[in-house]
């Protein structure tokens, strides 16, 4: 009922789950007191530093088959104090929003899983297949719950997963890929006053961020997700005004669209360094990988989406398809696991990671009928 939804939701809110230090446990130790029963299994896995993630797994009909929902539990930090009007921790309420950092990344989905999970429970009855409700520990930096879950073992044999984050109700049918690429090049310094005498290896560095952004060129459009993108996020040089440097580095945020392998992306990277480097511009550049997350995409004719499509209309919910330009748990897990996904789920992505996050209650409990339905339409 409404009345549980938002005790849940505000209790979320307040438990501080917040990076760089997530303090996930926290929250797993309050989402276990809300399934006291021996029937659901509870696996609580570990991570040191107050960290944890866990899964709750609704024994189903077909123990032998099982479905995945995974949440995460960790939000941003509040950012600059001053412009919240909100308390970010006191789980204020206007109508049926309700305020606070992670409210709708991802407290509200959280409390969608949880809902749904208990709504199996309290039925008494038993859903086709097992049902894992995963929820996972530092999502937004490294993904150390997802890998954990995937290393151990605990997803094998999932046949369909949902990833539940803010989509404003749309279900997300892609996800663009990142590669964070730190680009350090070296040539010869110089005073500024005689820059003959030395490279210019910023100007050499700038061309090679535009031959990288080049290599999309001709790329067709993505119905959900436009076009992959290069973008140098930053670059650091000389701090003398008047010396040429004889070091450049930056890094540069790459998103790449489902069809590019990112593989097959960095050696086209190493060949344009290897062909301006014989130009003599430049004496070498060492590029670090930083963050690899695969891009991942679904047929807009799956089943798993036809599914979603008839238990929107069921529940007199419009429904549209989407796309995600960030990476999510999805590019850990749907690569590993080779399954049909979708990613859904309550609050506005416009709002989240914004001063006054909120997210509307009402979507918080649509969300979890949709979460339970699904869970129900499988086919034992």
């Amino acid at each position: 009922d409404t009345s549980r939804a938002l005790e849940i939701l505000r209790q979320l809110i307040r438990i501080r789950t917040v990076q760089p230090y997530g303090d996930e446990k926290d929250a797993v130790g309050y989402i276990l007191s809300l399934f006291p029963e021996e029937c659901i299994e509870k696996i609580v896995v570990d991570h040191g530093d107050n960290r944890a993630s866990l899964v709750l797994v609704v024994p189903g009909e077909d123990r032998s088959r099982k479905i995945a929902v995974s949440g995460h539990l960790d939000t941003i930090t509040v950012g600059e104090r001053s412009l919240w009007t909100k308390a970010p921790f006191g789980a204020e309420t206007d109508g049926t929003r309700v305020y606070g950092r992670g409210a709708a990344d991802m407290k509200g989905g959280l409390t969608s899983m949880l809902l749904s999970a208990r709504a199996w429970l309290d039925s008494g009855r038993r859903p086709p297949t097992d049902v894992l409700y995963c929820f996972t520990a530092d999502e937004e930096v490294g993904g150390t719950g997802a890998r954990t879950l995937l290393g151990g073992g605990f997803l094998r044999g999932v046949e369909e997963l949902l990833l539940v984050k803010p989509t404003g109700e749309k279900i997300g049918l892609a996800e663009k890929g990142a590669l964070w690429l730190r680009c350090r090049m070296t040539g010869k310094s110089s005073h500024a006053a005689m820059p003959e005498q030395g490279s210019d290896t910023i100007a050499s560095f700038f061309a090679l961020y535009e031959k990288i952004r080049h290599l999309f060129n001709g790329e067709k459009r993505h119905d959900l997700l436009g076009h992959s993108s290069c973008v140098l996020t930053s670059i650091k040089g000389m701090d003398m005004p008047n010396v040429v440097p004889e070091c450049v580095e930056g890094v540069m945020d790459v998103r790449t669209l489902p069809h590019v392998d990112h593989d097959v992306f960095l050696e086209k990277v190493q060949g344009v360094i290897a062909r301006m480097r014989r130009t003599g511009l430049f004496h070498e550049c060492a590029v670090e990988v930083i963050n690899n997350r695969p891009p991942v995409g679904m047929h807009f004719h799956s089943p798993l989406l036809k599914n979603l499509e008839e238990i929107y209309a069921e529940r007199s919910m419009s429904w549209s398809v989407t796309g995600m330009n960030y990476f999510t748990d999805a590019s850990i897990l749907v690569p590993a696991l080779g399954v049909p996904f979708a990613i859904l789920g309550p609050g506005d992505e416009g709002f989240f990671h914004q001063p006054d996050e909120y997210v509307d209650l009402d979507s918080v409990e649509r969300i979890a009928g949709v979460l339970f339905d699904f869970a129900g339409k499988r086919k034992a």
